[in-house]
């Protein structure tokens, strides 16, 4: 289980976070959500790494995660804004990543339907394509804890099914998915467990039941719940 404690986090004086706590069960998919400047970025930056919190900590099994080295042997992270060497072919950048990972993900790659495109540069695939890559890029290594920042912009609703399908096999090998989501419909349909923030405070955590009990509502929407959460 991977624990937040306590974070928070100011830029220029102005608080981003402010005491998030949670925890993120595992082997689960755990929805962050919230409107624009909750701080679900800045929350997923330091639970990846890659900004360190003015305060609090991140634990894994009990044990505090000191560092980006600490952190990176467990997670992987994808970024909303990511832009991936856009003057490479895809093979030319998946040959590259299979030398620092040590190996092909195969049966990721037929899943992502990058074999196709190998010879596209990246800048001059469309916006769902080069979010493939980018999802090839965070899952085609050994990370048991995956960080997405809004990955699923650019899908059309048959292509978002494949990738939602893709995710839940990657779950059932062990995998811990925590997913930035601004699409509320697309959340229900993935994540069993949700965060949901406000201005920099963790508003309520858990499955749907217990979102249910905590603002009294019987069989609720997430967007009900989301909208009683903002009030």
């Amino acid at each position: 289980m991977l624990r937040i404690k306590e974070i928070s986090k100011n830029y220029a004086g102005a608080p981003s976070l402010a005491g998030v706590s949670f925890a993120v069960p595992a082997n689960s998919i755990t929805g962050i959500i919230g409107p624009n400047g909750a701080g679900k970025s800045t929350l997923l930056r330091i639970m990846a790494g890659f900004e360190f919190p003015d305060s609090g900590e991140i634990l894994f099994r009990g044990t505090p995660l000191a560092g980006f080295a600490a952190i990176k042997r467990l997670v992987s992270y994808m970024p909303e804004q990511l832009e991936i060497y856009p003057d490479y072919r895809v093979n030319q950048f998946l040959n590259f990543l299979h030398r620092a990972v040590g190996r092909a993900d195969e049966e990721l790659l037929d899943v992502l339907n990058l074999r196709g495109v190998g010879q596209k540069k990246i800048g001059h695939l469309s916006k769902g394509y080069r979010q493939r890559v980018k999802l090839y890029f965070s899952l085609c290594n050994d990370r048991r804890i995956i960080i997405l920042d809004e990955p699923f912009d650019g899908f059309d609703p048959i292509q978002l099914q494949d990738i939602l399908e893709m995710i839940r096999a990657e779950q059932r090998k062990g995998r811990t998915f925590i997913i930035s989501i601004h699409q509320l419909h697309d959340a229900e349909k993935i994540c069993g467990h949700y965060v949901l923030l406000k201005e920099g405070r963790m508003v309520a955590e858990g499955d749907m039941n217990a979102l249910s009990d905590r603002f009294g509502l019987e069989k609720p929407s997430l967007e009900q719940v989301f909208m009683e959460a903002l009030l």
